[in-house]
Order: C-alpha cells, then sequence, then structure tokens
C-alpha cells in the first residue's frame, strides 16, 4: 500500500474520531482514488477505503449510498481474501446493521447467519473475537425486540468465555445480563435473577461496584422485582443504579434516562405522580441532549409525561406532548404500529376530557383499526381501545353499547390470558359502573369482586386502580342499603390514598 493512499486514509480516521464526517468523506474520496490508480480495482486497500466510507454514508443516515458502498467493498474483499474472510465478515458486520435499522430483516438474518458461520471457522482459535462476533449480532436483535435468534448466539458467547477465561470475565457479565433480560421477557424470572446475581457479582469483582456496567445490572434486577410485584426491592435498586450513573459521566446518558424512566413508572403507578413528573422532565432532557429530538425514545418519554398530566386532568400541558409523541413515532414507526396507536388512544383521553366526546371516538377508533390491524381482532392490545370508547357511550348514554364493548373486551381476555388476568381488572371495574348507572346491582357487586379478586392477586398491580375498585364498591354498598359494607370499603380506599391519615383519630 502505497504512503499516499495510507496518508490520506489515517487523516480521515482521524476526522471521524473527531466527528468531522464531511471533511472525512472527501478525503475517503481522495483515498479511494488513490487506491485505485495505483493498485487498480481490486486490491485490499480499496476494500479497506470502502468499508469506512461506507460507514461514514451509514453515519449521516445516507442508508442507499452505504449500502451500496458497503456491497462494493464486501465484493473485492471477496476477490482479494476470499468469500471466507475475516476482513469480508468485518463489512458484513455494518451490513447487517443498515439492514437492522432499516428494518429489512430478512437480509439481515441472510448476513448474520453468514458471519457467525465465517467467524467460526476463521476465530476458531481467537475467542475474544469470536464471543465479541456473537455478543455483536444478538445485540442487532435484541435492540429489535428479537429475541429468539439473540439467545443461542449468547448461549454460544457464554460457552466460549466459560472455555476460556477465568469466572470474572467481565465479557461473560455482559453475555449473562443479556440472557438474564431474555428469561425476564420470556417469564422465566428465576432464570432472570439467577443470570443477573450472577453478572453482578462478576462486575463486582471486576470494575468494581461505582462502574456503569454494575448500575445497567441493578436496573435490570429492578425489572425482575417489579415482574414479581416486589416494588419496595426494586425501588432503593434503580436508586442506586441512577447514583452511579450520575456520578460515572460528566454528561447524561441514556443508560440513566432508562433506569429514571422505570423508577418514573413505578412512582406513577404507586400513585407518586409529582415525582414521577419531575424524573420524567429530567429524562427528557436527557435523551432530547443524547439522542436527539426525533428519536423513539424521545416520544416514549413525551408521551409519558402526557399521561401524567392526563391524570392531573391538566390537558393543556398534556396534549402539545402527545402530539409531539404521536409526530416522532409516526415519522419512526410508520402510520401502523402500536406506539402510535397509544398516542392516539391518548390523544382521544385527552379530547374526552374536553368534552369533545364525538371527535374523542374518532380517535379511540382510529387507535382500534390500528391495533386491529397490527394484532388481529380478539388480541388483548385492543382491549383498551374498547374499554375507553365504553366510557365515552356510558357518558352519553348509550348503555347497551357500552356493555357490548366491555364484554367483549372481558371475553377478549378469558380467551387469551384466561379471566384473572390483570388487564381484565379494568374491563370488569368499567362493567361494573355500567351496571351501577342500570340499577343492576347484583350484576355490578359480582363485576366488583372479579376485578377485586383480580387485583388483589397481582401483587404488582397498581395500588391506587386497587383504591378504586374499593371506592366503588362503597358506592354501590351504599345504594344497596349495606352501611357497615360501604364504610368498610371506603376506609380501605382511604388506606391506599393517604395511609399517614389512618392514624389520626380525626379521619373517620
Amino acid at each position: 500500500m502505497t504512503d499516499r493512499w495510507s496518508e490520506l486514509n489515517e487523516q480521515a480516521l482521524d476526522m471521524m474520531k473527531d466527528g468531522n464526517v464531511p471533511e472525512a468523506v472527501t478525503c475517503l474520496e481522495k483515498a479511494l482514488a488513490a487506491a485505485r490508480s495505483e493498485n487498480g480495482d481490486i486490491h485490499e486497500s480499496v476494500a479497506v477505503t470502502l468499508n469506512n466510507l461506507g460507514e461514514l454514508h451509514f453515519m449521516s443516515g445516507e442508508y442507499d449510498q452505504a449500502e451500496k458502498t458497503m456491497l462494493e467493498s464486501v465484493a473485492v474483499g471477496e476477490a482479494v481474501h476470499g468469500k471466507d474472510s475475516i476482513s469480508v465478515g468485518e463489512t458484513l458486520l455494518n451490513l447487517a446493521e443498515l439492514y437492522f435499522i432499516r428494518q429489512r430483516y430478512e437480509d439481515a438474518d441472510r448476513q448474520t447467519a453468514r458471519i457467525v458461520e465465517i467467524y467460526e471457522h476463521g476465530a476458531a482459535d481467537n475467542p475474544a473475537l469470536l464471543t465479541s462476533v456473537y455478543n455483536a449480532c444478538a445485540t442487532f436483535y435484541l435492540e429489535v425486540g428479537m429475541v429468539e435468534p439473540a439467545q443461542p448466539l449468547l448461549a454460544r458467547a457464554q460457552k466460549v468465555i466459560e472455555e476460556h477465561s477465568d469466572e470474572d470475565n467481565p465479557e461473560l457479565g455482559v453475555v449473562l445480563k443479556s440472557l438474564g433480560i431474555i428469561d425476564r421477557h420470556q417469564g422465566n424470572l428465576d432464570g432472570a435473577e439467577t443470570r443477573l446475581r450472577r453478572a453482578l457479582t462478576i462486575f463486582e469483582n471486576s470494575v468494581g461496584p461505582e462502574h456503569p456496567e454494575f448500575a445497567g445490572v441493578l436496573a435490570h434486577l429492578a425489572e425482575v422485582y417489579l415482574s414479581r410485584g416486589l416494588l419496595q426491592a426494586a425501588e432503593p435498586l434503580l436508586n442506586q443504579a441512577i447514583d452511579i450513573y450520575k456520578h460515572a459521566f460528566v454528561d447524561p446518558q441514556p443508560e440513566a434516562g432508562a433506569a429514571m424512566d422505570r423508577l418514573a413508572a413505578l412512582y406513577a403507578a404507586t400513585g407518586r405522580t409529582d415525582k414521577a413528573e419531575e424524573l420524567l422532565l429530567e429524562v427528557l432532557y436527557i435523551y432530547s441532549s443524547s439522542l436527539g429530538e426525533e428519536h423513539p425514545a424521545v416520544g416514549d418519554v413525551k408521551n409519558s409525561l402526557g399521561e401524567i398530566y392526563i391524570g392531573k386532568n391538566e390537558t393543556d400541558e398534556a396534549l402539545p406532548l402527545i402530539e409531539s409523541s404521536l409526530k416522532i413515532r409516526q415519522s419512526y414507526f410508520g402510520e401502523r404500529h402500536p406506539a402510535v396507536a397509544q398516542s392516539i388512544n391518548n390523544i382521544a383521553i385527552v379530547y374526552d376530557r374536553r368534552g369533545d366526546r364525538t371527535l374523542a371516538l374518532r380517535q379511540h377508533r382510529k387507535a382500534l383499526e390500528i391495533r386491529e390491524a397490527v394484532f388481529g381482532a380478539d388480541h388483548p392490545a385492543i382491549t383498551q381501545s374498547l374499554d375507553n370508547m365504553a366510557a365515552i357511550y356510558r357518558v352519553q348514554g348509550k348503555t347497551k353499547d357500552a356493555i357490548e364493548l366491555l364484554e367483549r373486551s372481558i371475553e377478549i381476555w378469558q380467551q387469551a390470558q384466561g379471566a384473572e388476568h390483570p388487564a381484565a381488572a379494568q374491563s370488569f371495574h368499567n362493567l361494573a359502573t355500567l351496571y351501577v348507572d342500570a340499577e343492576q346491582y347484583e350484576e355490578a357487586e359480582q363485576a366488583l369482586l372479579n376485578s377485586r379478586k383480580i387485583l388483589e392477586t397481582d401483587k404488582g398491580g397498581n395500588q391506587m386502580h386497587l383504591a378504586t375498585v374499593f371506592e366503588t364498591f362503597a358506592g354501590l354498598y351504599s345504594k344497596m342499603g349495606r352501611e357497615p359494607e360501604s364504610r368498610e370499603y371506603a376506609a380501605r380506599a382511604l388506606k391506599i390514598r393517604k395511609p399517614e391519615q389512618m392514624g389520626d383519630p380525626r379521619v373517620h
């Protein structure tokens, strides 16, 4: 390779490190011309330059040009080194990442399978390199929510590390953390906790308990506790993780934002909405500054903030946030996506709160159409739309229409998850309120008993929801002339909402 090509290529790499992408592209184009002029079209210098140029186009969001350049690099690399060379595999990794970003999953699968085959043959004597490739490919899948193809890759990585390194290798901690996350998503909470605790020990012994990797495991272990309904155990872990992140980084990082986002959700679920709002505003700043204003994580936080404001009936604050969330999600995911439907659902709730129920119903129907198109007409994901539309019909005096929607909602849960799924509790409660309006008190009582049973079984459920059910019980029993039971349920609701008042003799 000539000095001229090397000089230009090194200059371009320095520009890339400094973030000077346009200048780096210009420099690499000159390097490519020099390589071709001095070595011909089929040469290692040409393949390397094309790969670097493809990465720059990728970084700039010029995906078509990036793909074209990377494919050209692969073709040159294959001609120089052969189809199974590691250098070709390096470019294929970049190409696979591009396909995942563009949601071209069949192309991504094909490239990933080839990458694994190349490295398993060419890097069998290099465990660290092989492990990094397994991890990279698994990460591609996990970032787009594809758990099943990621799991065997991580299992291979774990096996290689355990065969060739000591038990406190941080790379093993990374793999175990990812496998623990998968276990949690698959409902294997025991397996998740076991892996994450092992990862925690590895990071504590290798990088120390103040390292961001340690914090990441704490946050995911907290998620396991949340899934078990152990909110009191999860909260200190999230706070510890957040403190580590804040001390480890000068600038705000998305990892800290994710832990804070989860803690905010915990606060919201336990009625501490002011704390939730405060955290979400901080998360919004972190994501906006580190990921960009149009990143889907920003859209998620704006939607969550909007929901907080809806809960406080501050619709003027809620609507612009949710509309911005919708715009971001539509731009990133397209018109038919569950996240888009959720934003539309929340916009409908705002219109309903403002009394514009005709427009609210129109938005709820739009959300329902998206959910039915994505999930099908009998999927639990559509029940939120059914419940919300039923609530509007109730206010409009269309009790029959409302009952039909709620009965459909409950039937969906019974068929999909069983009658005692936590989400069915809301439908049972809403149905009970309709029966109360219709003076069908016995039916209302049975629906409330169903809702209460579900919520009391679900230890991780929203206690504020249970308080609402108790309040409805109190109102029902008052109408039925069962005053002792009415007072009992009113007291139980107060104990959840304002536990500090229960010992005050002035509170009756």
